[in-house]
């Protein structure tokens, strides 16, 4: 690995588990063992080390995102292989990190939004019209408001964290229930079908793996 990307990790690291504004250059020169003048050598400040952070990681996604469209052997499957991307691609981001971003780093945060807009939603948006043309989604949805309503409802829960009581209920349970909710409000009864038949055998894997 590069030293570039090797700072670019580690303190993406760092940031996740600290907070972006907590983690000083100091602490990024001290943790990895090397100068200042070494970070700045690829870096021209902390500003562009955070932006660099936030272009790698959506770029990652992005290739997650394009990876999960063409695999999707049907709408059905896209749709579960989207949605698995949007809960990995945010998954690891706090609410703290997210409202730093959008305070403190505006490039960085439009980078995140132009991507929600481009990538997220674009890609449910394909994958609704996908499976209203194949008979599984409910003709009359809205292609564009229901994944609008989805990349929102993420970004919603995520940022406001006194909306649920965290200590009764994890960010993970209410993504998944949203989740719940929004797919079977696309479904025909076609779809319903084949969405229980890939979780029957998702669960069927599932076991064989744990008996392995």
């Amino acid at each position: 690995m590069e030293l570039r990307d090797k700072i670019i990790e580690h303190t993406g690291n760092l940031m996740i588990q600290f907070g972006i504004r907590t983690v000083t250059m100091d602490d990024i020169s001290k943790d990895l063992g090397i100068s200042k003048k070494t970070i700045y050598q690829y870096f021209k400040d902390k500003k562009d080390l955070v932006n660099s952070i936030v272009r790698e990681h959506i770029d990652e996604d992005i290739n997650h995102f394009r990876r999960a469209m063409s695999e999707g052997e049907n709408s059905i499957h896209a749709l579960i292989i989207v949605s698995q991307c949007l809960r990995d691609s945010l998954k690891d981001i706090k609410a703290n990190i997210m409202h730093e971003l959008h305070r403190f780093y505006p490039d960085a945060w439009m980078m995140f939004e132009d991507f929600k807009v481009n990538v997220m939603k674009e890609s449910l948006i394909s994958v609704i019209r996908r499976g209203q043309q194949e008979g599984h989604f409910r003709p009359e949805i809205n292609a564009e408001l229901m994944a609008s309503l989805r990349i929102e409802q993420v970004q919603i829960f995520m940022m406001n964290k006194d909306l649920l009581p965290r200590d009764q209920i994890s960010l993970g349970e209410v993504q998944y229930q949203l989740f719940d909710h929004f797919i079977h409000g696309l479904f025909t009864l076609e779809g319903y079908q084949l969405f229980n038949q890939y979780n029957i055998n998702n669960n069927q894997n599932e076991k064989l793996t744990q008996k392995n």
